[in-house]
């Protein structure tokens, strides 16, 4: 409680001093000074209004922001985000924010951050690690965003805004080369097909980079990059009242990235004996020297192709009631290969591959008086998710010695089929010209039915002639278990909001959140339960000294119950329940002018997020904690424990000076964050960890008189430090070798953009 009681402290003392310098502020001239702040625009409660008025904590980057600082996807967004952490397993996006994200990597696994493209849900996190282009905003909302956004949005909502048509001729060319023989070219064009009726705009972009490490046994590189991306939009304004937007979109992606990398052995069979994978023992196999690198007997393979086609119909009833519909349809196909014993033996590869299309259509009307903004809405979702995961294995762990071919192994996958509706709700109203009540709610019901499939075969080999990331068809004998269950809930919301001054204000909210129960394909396990969370939270929002300082802070008490915590056992990852975890913290972000061509930005994060009530087991540690016991086997209390991507403090800071001149404006910009220790596993372990690390990032950018072309010299991750996202202890089958993926190493080149 005292940390709450420093925030109100603190919010109280900047009250007061908005309070002395607004007599300065109102004789100030109401033209905008270079020196301020610039007011941000956000549509987190689906309808625009400025940032500072918002009873949220919302991150918002903005265009010229994501430019300045060279952001081309979310792992760039992380470090500018208070609380927020990503991470990657084969291919998928690990999310992270304020402690609760995605713990599966199963077929069918959900996170618990919603994902959204131009106000469309996208279910399938491997669609989150999409690069970003022609882009106009990203909003981050962080907490339990249960209300306007409902499903998978426990942990909050991730929200990105696409640039669409102009009237006027506009677009833009860039392109980027670099180290790893770097490419990057990206572009947009748009403009009136008919004047004030018809406009479009296309965008596209493409990217390129060799490995930044290598497989020794093949030769070949690995985590490089080449994706391909195109983007177009429709508007048609017929009236003043009907707007249509139409939009569709392409990525594709073919490279060898995403393979495991050998972190070590590090597990223990029994305490103080430490286990050498098998692969470098029992089959003499080899590991790399050098982390960046894999000694794979196959190289990693990554594919992924997704598309979708939306249309946004907004039509205005009257001067005060408008009516929007969403409605969109997407597809996406992923495979991915890499090798789950992280040695040259040829011991087992691992093959996933997903396969997913998904329907949604939202209405809402929305209405704005004198003194109340309201918003109702009807949501459905349907999605058919198809997935596998395929672990062909030498069986010499059942028919000694090592015989040097594969037999079928482990296959595991299935379906699952979603049925989602919500109706919900939201009203704000001015009690008094300084004092806004909000009350919202969400009923949501969801459907899902599953037919789980699962195979262990050591005796038929592995036909390697059809490979198992290429079918979706599951191998003979395989065992199925259908399955159906429906969950429902409501999830309120309630927020006061006061205006101090017009500069401040102070908020404090509760609300509730919930994820649905889900199935972890290829485990022949029961669903598991709802994850469901209440959470309170307060906050200050300012603009002081001439809107020259930015100051926004939040606070924060979540309860869960049910989280859904996964884990590896034998071949798979299981989602299972943990009874409750306690989760609060602050954060604080800044801005500051204090003078015309000086800017800083910074924002830092404590968070306190741990298990109050869990036991489990961990088949790398099978005698467990001495004293506890899951259904008579020994397991971990892991009370106490701190959830997984879950750091006790984060800190970004940039600064940058802008000198113009008669060629142009040059700004020097520097950035540092920093981490404290992440646990990558609920269970807290040392080498299932990343210590804590600070990288820097450098910039100098340019930008010529009338602002047509624009260029920039950049580094990141200066000091070159190689930093784990995620790891995990693999089966006991082979060793229990150490699998990790690793954040990007020291890049750097130049940019040249053009504008017109």
């Amino acid at each position: 409680m005292s940390s709450y009681v420093g925030l109100a402290a603190l919010a109280a003392a900047l009250s007061s001093a908005a309070s002395a310098q607004a007599d300065i502020a109102a004789q100030a001239t109401t033209a905008v000074s270079a020196a301020e702040v610039a007011e941000i625009v956000v549509t987190a409660q689906k309808r625009s209004e400025s940032l500072q008025k918002v009873p949220l904590a919302i991150t918002a980057i903005t265009a010229s922001e994501l430019e300045r600082s060279g952001i081309r996807d979310l792992q760039g967004v992380a470090a500018t985000v208070p609380g927020l952490n990503l991470g990657e397993q084969l291919g998928v996006a690990k999310i992270t924010l304020r402690g609760i994200g995605l713990e599966s990597l199963q077929p069918g696994a959900e996170g618990s951050i919603a994902f959204h493209v131009d106000g469309i849900f996208i279910s399938r996190s491997v669609a989150a690690l999409a690069s970003f282009y022609d882009i106009q905003q990203v909003e981050v909302l962080r907490g339990p965003q249960g209300t306007l956004y409902g499903r998978n949005a426990t942990g909050g909502s991730i929200n990105i805004t696409t640039r669409g048509p102009t009237e006027e001729l506009s677009g833009y060319a860039s392109l980027t080369a670099g180290n790893y023989n770097q490419i990057v070219a990206e572009g947009a064009v748009g403009g009136a097909i008919i004047p004030d009726v018809l406009s479009a705009r296309v965008a596209f972009q493409t990217q390129d980079h060799d490995g930044y490490g290598k497989n020794v046994v093949t030769g070949n590189e690995i985590d490089d990059l080449n994706s391909r991306a195109i983007r177009g939009s429709l508007r048609f304004t017929p009236n003043d009242r009907l707007t249509v937007d139409l939009k569709a979109d392409y990525y594709r992606r073919s490279d060898h990235s995403g393979g495991y990398h050998y972190l070590g052995g590090g597990a223990f069979s029994a305490p103080g004996v430490p286990i050498t994978p098998f692969g470098l023992t029992l089959f003499g196999g080899q590991a790399p020297s050098n982390r960046r690198d894999l000694a794979n007997n196959v190289d990693p393979t990554n594919r992924v192709r997704f598309w979708g086609a939306s249309g946004r119909i907004s039509y205005e009833l009257s001067d005060e009631i408008d009516l929007v519909s969403l409605t969109a349809y997407r597809k996406l196909k992923y495979q991915t290969l890499s090798d789950i014993d992280s040695t040259s033996a040829p011991i087992a590869p691992i093959y996933q591959a997903e396969q997913d299309r998904q329907f949604s259509q939202e209405f809402q009307i929305t209405g704005n008086h004198d003194r109340l903004n309201w918003l109702v809405g009807l949501f459905y979702f349907n999605e058919n998710d198809r997935g596998q995961l395929a672990i062909p294995f030498d069986n010499f762990a059942f028919f000694p010695p090592p015989t040097n071919y594969l037999t079928q192994g482990y296959w595991g996958g299935g379906f699952i089929k979603t049925k989602a509706m919500a109706v919900f709700g939201q009203a704000t109203y001015k009690l008094s010209d300084v004092l806004r009540l909000t009350v919202g709610g969400r009923y949501s019901t969801e459907k899902k039915r599953a037919l789980d499939q699962f195979l262990f075969d050591v005796a038929t080999p592995f036909d390697a002639s059809t490979p198992a990331n290429l079918v979706l068809q599951p191998p003979a004998g395989t065992i199925s278990q259908p399955g159906s269950e429906r969950f429902n809930s409501f999830t309120p919301r309630i927020a006061l909001d006061y205006q101090v001054t017009p500069d401040v204000l102070l908020y404090a909210s509760w609300s509730k959140g919930f994820k649905s129960g889900t199935y972890s394909l290829g485990t022949l396990s029961p669903p598991v339960n709802p994850e469901k969370v209440s959470a309170f939270e307060g906050g200050m929002k300012s603009t002081l000294f001439d809107r020259r300082v930015r100051l926004n802070l939040a606070g924060f008490y979540y309860k869960y119950s049910d989280l859904q915590v996964g884990k590896v056992e034998d071949q798979s990852t299981v989602l299972e329940n943990a009874a409750t975890a306690t989760i609060y913290g602050l954060e604080a972000e800044l801005q500051v002018r204090p003078v015309e061509r000086v800017r800083i930005d910074a924002n830092a994060a404590w968070l306190h997020a741990r298990f109050d009530e869990y036991v489990s087991r961990d088949l790398a540690r099978p005698f467990g904690d001495g004293t506890t016991l899951i259904n008579g086997n020994p397991a971990f209390n892991l009370a106490g424990n701190t959830l997984s991507q879950s750091p006790n403090f984060t800190f970004f800071a940039g600064a940058q000076y802008t000198l113009p001149t008669g060629a142009g404006d040059f700004t020097l910009r520097g950035e540092i964050s920093y981490r404290d220790r992440s646990y990558l596993t609920a269970f807290n372990v040392p080498y299932l960890s990343q210590p804590s690390f600070a990288k820097l990032n450098a910039f100098l950018n340019w930008t010529s008189v009338g602002e047509k072309i624009s260029g920039s010299l950049f580094v990141r991750n200066i000091t070159n430090k190689t930093t784990v996202s995620s790891a995990y202890v693999s089966s006991g089958l082979f060793g229990f070798p150490i699998n990790g993926y690793l954040e990007e190493p020291r890049t750097y080149g130049a940019t040249i953009r053009y504008a017109f």
